[in-house]
């Protein structure tokens, strides 16, 4: 088995990794990485429905989206992401705990008491410090997992705020879990890098026939080159969701303004709009500008900002609409 700790912390480049080597070699693999604040949905999860958009914005935090299923995960510098591929020609025999055990007596030898749980889940205490999530390719497979070393617990909370009330789909939902920091049980306290090696030091130890390497440079560029293709893509991050209606409403001035959004692709392709009372001009102008736009905060904002309104009040009014519209 072929053992990397990847020296890069885009989580596009890291998730193209995981594709790439999955794709295009028999080998066996055990990847560590830690990736830059992020949140990644499961593939088949409507990315819109699991975030507080607003927060991830105002934070830099970046968007991804993983070819596993699952649910949306919230990852930083603190948090440590691990992946086995492996070749398994009986699909029967695939399951998390397979891939959960090396972690699991990792952890131990460090001293922690972590257990797994029947969501596929590792805890401690009874609460989370790890999620999985499995991709099968042929015959091999994808098995990938967090583990919450040190993390902001609070950015955590606030980044996954989901909004399902105003979202009517058959996306994947993610399932909320009190969680907590491996670093609060370890004793003496250890950084990052060390527990990143201490794991490292664990697998390659207790797996047999295990090989550490590096990324080589030809690797590196078509793993690049994957995730400037896909994983960077708003195709893949935004237009993946499965089609969805979104509904809301706001008063702004004097108007009560109350729409549904048909979202396929994450293209707009219908509204249905009530405007009280009755504005033609408001009206056409959401409308022209809506249909068949990306739902997405930066290209309708610019839309709003590109074209020039007498009328302030419409203005104004159509800045705050488009603070509602996710």
């Amino acid at each position: 088995m072929r053992c990397i700790i990847s020296n890069s912390s885009d989580p596009y480049y890291n998730l193209a990794a995981e594709e790439f080597f999955l794709k295009n070699s028999m080998e066996e693999f055990f990847m560590l990485y830690i990736n830059t604040p992020c949140i990644v949905v499961g593939k088949h999860q409507n990315l819109l429905s699991e975030i507080n958009l607003d927060f991830s914005r105002k934070h830099n935090i970046k968007l991804a989206r993983r070819i596993s299923g699952g649910g949306t995960v919230y990852q930083d510098a603190n948090n440590l992401n691990f992946s086995f591929i492996h070749n398994c020609i009986n699909r029967e025999l695939i399951n998390f705990t397979r891939f959960t055990v090396p972690i699991l007596e990792a952890l131990k030898e460090l001293g922690l008491k972590a257990e797994f749980s029947s969501r596929n889940d590792i805890l401690i205490e009874e609460k989370k410090i790890s999620g999985n999530a499995m991709h099968i390719y042929k015959n091999r497979v994808l098995s990938h997992g967090t583990l919450l070393f040190d993390s902001d617990l609070n950015s955590l909370s606030n980044a996954l705020k989901s909004n399902y009330d105003r979202y009517t789909d058959k996306s994947i939902k993610s399932v909320k879990s009190s969680v907590t920091n491996i670093s609060n049980y370890l004793d003496p306290p250890v950084s990052i890098i060390d527990f990143t090696n201490n794991i490292f030091a664990c697998i390659t130890k207790n797996e047999p026939d295990t090989r550490v390497e590096t990324i080589s440079d030809l690797e590196a560029i078509q793993i690049s080159r994957i995730s400037q293709e896909k994983y960077k893509t708003w195709n893949w991050i935004y237009g993946y969701s499965p089609k969805y209606k979104f509904r809301n409403s706001i008063n702004v001035l004097d108007y009560a303004i109350a729409y549904e959004l048909e979202v396929e692709r994450g293209l707009i392709k219908g509204i249905e709009l009530t405007i009280t009372p009755s504005n033609w001009e408001l009206e056409q102008f959401i409308l022209n500008n809506l249909i068949n736009s990306q739902h997405d905060y930066d290209i309708i904002e610019e839309k709003l900002k590109q074209i020039s309104i007498k009328n302030s009040d419409i203005t104004f009014m159509l800045s705050e609409f488009c603070k509602q519209l996710f």
